[in-house]
């Protein structure tokens, strides 16, 4: 019954697919051939994946033979925004025709800019996508994104290193900030990564106050052996020995244990993550709107979501690799979500996520991004000299406090919305960097004399 109705919906979501074009009159031509150009983070398996169930999906539907141009401009959310902003700073299209992946806020800003078009998506992803999950957006009130799938934040480790060092295995965001884990520890330079930038405002609203938070996320911090430029760089090293522990998001982690289970561990750490939407979008005035369209609801039809979830072979699911992500159709739980083949938990189940303050996340990410950029980017190496002095005093107290403290214009909720506002002016964000970047190195060396 279960697959009847999912069957059903997937038979919903082509018809409206097939109003693109109606499978008579290709979008790119009488020839048949459609040039689908998409910029993703997303890795090659995803790639692989989402292209030829479309290619099949299309020739099929429309008769087209789709062609997938697939964008790289390097680096992950951050270089993507950066580099469709200074596009269309000098054209009304950027030449690309959909934005496949990464942190809800690239998206988020796109939209505010005007930067993308409304989703022509059938009633069906409405039904079975929330408005709002756990606090967070799920789709844009415009509809111009929708998530996906789900993505969750928690940390890969080794087990058998963790074994050999005799450290307990991690299960909590507290555990990564112990003494035993110093130098154990490899994290994402935030300003490059969105994903890192992400986890650390959950670990930072998992504490009581904005000061707790604070000082939960840099005894991680102080513990990292180093800051990698993406997270799916920092999301290898445990699986190659370079570290014990990587934050990373639930993609990586959960696809590097299924790989190596004897081997490696993830944990989303249970109350101490919220599920966030990783979107599509179809950019503005894209080169091939037709096809844009068709390839965004594809990706959100329920035959798009068995690729996201079910294993490789599967009938329903991807045909090489399997992709480890969280689906965010609820019919999907209702149709394979009892079934072994399933490898993420129902998020829609009560008791797995956290409830986050939505409002503050928006304005505390740059901030937050910003502040751990100079309190640990800028001064890894004496953050590291700092700690390592705090652990042969057995974490004294008094030098703890030195290490933890916010600078003066950042120690309240309300100077988080003040220092926003300042970061949106280059020339006072330049100086709010630097003087953030000298008071932490002052701090430092203090517990150093």
């Amino acid at each position: 019954m279960r697959r009847m109705r999912w069957a059903a919906g997937f038979l919903c979501a082509a018809v409206y697919l097939g109003l693109f074009g109606c499978g008579k009159k290709p979008a790119g031509g009488e020839s048949g051939k459609v040039v689908l150009s998409v910029i993703t983070p997303h890795n090659e398996n995803i790639k692989y994946e989402f292209s030829r169930a479309f290619r099949a999906y299309a020739k099929e539907r429309y008769g087209w033979d789709v062609e997938f141009q697939w964008r790289d401009v390097g680096g992950g959310s951050s270089s993507i925004l950066q580099y469709l902003r200074n596009v269309y700073a000098k054209a009304d299209s950027c030449g690309i025709d959909v934005l496949f992946g990464g942190g809800e806020y690239t998206f988020q800003y796109l939209d505010a800019e005007g930067l993308l078009e409304p989703l022509e998506a059938g009633q069906d992803v409405w039904d079975n996508i929330p408005a709002v999950f756990g606090g967070m957006e799920m789709y844009s009130p415009r509809k111009t994104w929708c998530g996906n799938v789900l993505s969750s934040f928690g940390f890969l480790y080794n087990k058998e290193l963790l074994k050999r060092l005799n450290v307990a295995e991690p299960t909590s965001w507290e555990d990564l900030g112990r003494p035993e884990y110093f130098d154990l520890v490899i994290m994402a330079d935030p300003t490059q990564s969105g994903s890192q930038a992400a986890a650390n405002e959950m670990i930072v609203q998992t504490a009581p106050s904005w000061p707790q938070g604070w000082a939960k996320l840099l005894l991680i911090l102080s513990n990292a052996k180093k800051f990698t430029d993406s997270s799916g760089t920092a999301a290898r090293a445990p699986s190659l020995g370079e570290c014990a522990v990587s934050v990373c998001i639930d993609f990586y982690g959960m696809m590097y244990a299924s790989e190596a289970p004897e081997k490696l561990g993830y944990v989303s750490p249970k109350g101490q993550t919220a599920f966030t939407p990783d979107p599509i979008a179809v950019l503005k005035n894209p080169p091939n709107r037709k096809a844009a369209q068709a390839f965004a609801a594809f990706v959100l039809s329920p035959r798009g979501q068995g690729l996201w979830g079910l294993p490789a072979g599967h009938p329903d699911g991807p045909e090489r690799y399997r992709l480890n992500r969280t689906p965010i159709r609820k019919d999907f739980y209702q149709a394979y979500g009892t079934t072994d083949a399933v490898l993420a938990a129902n998020p829609y189940e009560g008791g797995t996520e956290m409830k986050i303050d939505a409002k503050l996340r928006e304005v505390q990410y740059g901030v937050l991004a910003e502040l751990v950029y100079s309190a640990a980017i800028e001064n890894a190496s004496l953050l590291r000299e700092a700690k390592r002095r705090i652990l042969e005093r057995r974490m004294d107290p008094a030098l703890a406090a030195v290490l933890t403290r916010l600078p003066e214009n950042i120690d309240t909720v309300e100077e988080i919305y003040a220092i926003a506002e300042q970061l949106k002016d280059r020339t006072a964000a330049e100086r709010i960097r630097t003087d953030w970047t000298a008071y932490f190195r002052s701090q430092y060396q203090q517990i150093l004399q």
